[in-house]
């Protein structure tokens, strides 16, 4: 029946105009600002932005350089900033965005046709356009200041490109496999992962391919194809080795970002309030002794506790924190996993919406976020406490979340049960289990935007499956 209504009752123009309908409703509904305002850690990007626009350096307030991230999300926004000013460069940085996200659907339907039989593409290619753009957790992130959305343009076409090596591994698709995750580890550093291990990524899945396909010879079965397999890290590290050579100009020191002490002390502090339901004023304390005593007890400078994420406190940060996550029992990982990852999967990406037409809910969040975790008690209380817009909105998005999971889960299923599929469901949960990984105990739906493409596919042949 979808099959028929998706291939009959669906054109491009018709899905085109509605989703300019949809981003200029929900535009025009906004309250003055909420693009900046609301995007989480807008200022990360645009400042840097505005001092790149001002002075050719990427600077965070007060004149510090830019370590925390890199660079490319900020020289995105400083192309409209620089036409239009801050204050009327919302307008362009959001239809930019929303353009970037439709051209996203686009891609991934292309990703989706390289591998299914044309008729399954031609059917079901617009419902996997419009699960893709419709998806409200990625249709308000292209709305605000965050680097997600040109993120995930840039990985969908890296994993494109990774794609048509299990069939064609040639020069050509392995450099541009290399430059868009390049390009998307300038945007978000969670990428690094990724690039790093696409070698590794790319032989499973050619292995695969060769149990299915006697004509496929596995790359890696020679000399030169194992080499040939390095090309997409080497091709990535050429395009990220800039940031690093101006890290080490500024500061005598070679390092792609500094962000790993804050990303881990976050990780031991979900650790906490998750599987201990410590509130995070009592997190705050304890780690604070526990960094005081890490840096005392290696004679470093105790001014790392008082200055905030300084990149040369960042090692000492990393270590303090990984020390005290160690001793941690199994159970609490397992309690904070869980969570996380139901947070990664099931959260609709509610609060953005939310925040950004200006209902009121920010306040029962941040006390969430606070006070001591009681498992579903503090859930149940989460939900009875909203207003009813705010529910409505909660509602709407964890049912589209959950019912899109589910049909994922089918997808899977079917992906591995038909033997021409099997190379590309390996490869699409090798990245997704990277993300998966990477995220460990900070899971939340902005998080999971870059993924909600695969993510799609997934539920699309869930659907197939079921047709």
């Amino acid at each position: 029946m979808i099959r028929k209504i998706v291939a009959d009752g669906s054109s491009e123009r018709i899905l085109f105009l509605a989703f300019i309908a949809v981003n200029f409703l929900l535009y025009l509904f906004a309250y003055p600002g909420a693009t900046f305002i609301e995007g989480a850690d807008a200022t990360q990007y645009y400042i840097p932005a505005l001092s790149f626009i001002d002075s050719g350096q990427f600077l965070r307030e007060g004149g510090v350089p830019l370590t925390f991230g890199p660079p490319l999300y900020s020289i995105f926004l400083a192309i409209p900033i620089w036409l239009f000013g801050l204050d009327n460069s919302t307008g362009a940085i959001v239809a930019t965005q929303c353009g970037m996200l439709y051209f996203t659907g686009y891609l991934t339907r292309k990703l989706f046709a390289s591998w299914v039989n044309n008729s399954s593409a031609m059917d079901y290619g617009l419902f996997l356009h419009a699960l893709v753009i419709f998806n409200p957790n990625s249709l308000i992130t292209a709305h605000l200041i965050q680097s997600e959305t040109l993120f995930t343009l840039l990985f969908v076409g890296g994993v494109i490109y990774a794609f048509r090596i299990l069939s064609d591994f040639s020069l050509k698709n392995a450099i541009l496999l290399g430059v868009l995750t390049g390009l998307a580890t300038l945007t978000r550093p969670v990428s690094f992962y990724l690039m790093a291990i696409w070698p590794l990524f790319l032989a499973f899945a050619s292995m695969a391919k060769s149990r299915v396909d006697v004509c496929h010879v596995p790359v890696y079965r020679s000399g030169t194809g194992k080499m040939k397999l390095l090309i997409p890290l080497l091709i990535g590290g050429l395009v990220i080795s800039p940031w690093y050579a101006r890290n080490y100009t500024v500061f005598g020191e070679a390092f792609f970002t500094s962000n790993a002490g804050i990303y881990l002390k976050a990780q031991y502090a979900q650790l906490k309030h998750k599987g201990d339901g410590w509130s995070k004023e009592r997190v705050r304390d304890e780690h604070n002794k526990i960094f005081k005593a890490y840096l005392e007890s290696e004679g470093d400078e105790l001014s790392c506790l008082e200055q905030g994420p300084l990149w040369s406190c960042s090692m000492s940060l990393s270590r303090a924190s990984l020390q005290a996550m160690k001793g941690e029992p199994l159970l609490n990982y397992l309690k904070t996993l869980a969570d996380s990852w139901a947070s990664l999967f099931l959260s609709g990406g509610a609060s953005n919406i939310r925040n950004y037409l200006g209902f009121e809910g920010k306040g029962i969040i941040v006390a969430f976020q606070n006070v001591e975790f009681k498992g579903v008690e503090s859930f149940v209380s989460l939900i009875k406490n909203m207003d009813l817009p705010y529910l409505f909105i909660f509602l709407g998005t964890t049912f589209f979340a959950v019912v899109t999971r589910v049909a994922g889960l089918f997808g899977v299923f079917y992906l591995f049960k038909r033997k021409e599929w099997v190379p590309y469901g390996i490869l699409l949960v090798e990245v997704i289990s990277i993300f998966t990984a990477a995220y460990l105990f900070l899971g939340q739906s902005r998080f999971r935007v870059p993924l909600e493409p695969l993510l799609m596919i997934l539920a699309v042949v869930g659907v197939i499956y079921f047709s």
